[in-house]
């Protein structure tokens, strides 16, 4: 998968989505990398799959007691996606579109 397929987003994107009740407890997937943010301070206990994290985001959410899962592990506890909610980064926020344009 090309990497303008699979942006990077960050803890505060993460937390900022799960905040809304109807999320509260559910895992988060996203394709992509995860990174962390040092603008906030509390990361919420979450169940993040992803494809790859930064050492430091990493460390954030297993600090708090959140848990990080593989995509092999969400098709044993989620067969049929259930209690998931599946994310995207922004495409175009990568620099490389301001010098390039839309794809």
């Amino acid at each position: 998968m090309s990497r303008q397929n699979r942006p990077a987003i960050s803890l505060a994107r993460i937390e900022k989505q799960m905040k809304s009740k109807q999320r509260a407890g559910k895992i988060f997937v996203v394709v992509g990398t995860v990174t962390a943010d040092k603008r906030i301070f509390k990361v919420p206990a979450l169940t993040v799959c992803d494809l790859r994290f930064t050492e430091a985001a990493r460390a954030r959410i297993v600090k708090t007691g959140g848990k990080i899962i593989t995509f092999d592990q969400l098709a044993v506890q989620a067969p049929l996606s259930q209690n998931t909610v599946v994310m995207q980064a922004r495409r175009l926020a990568r620099a490389v579109t301001s010098h390039r344009g839309v794809p």
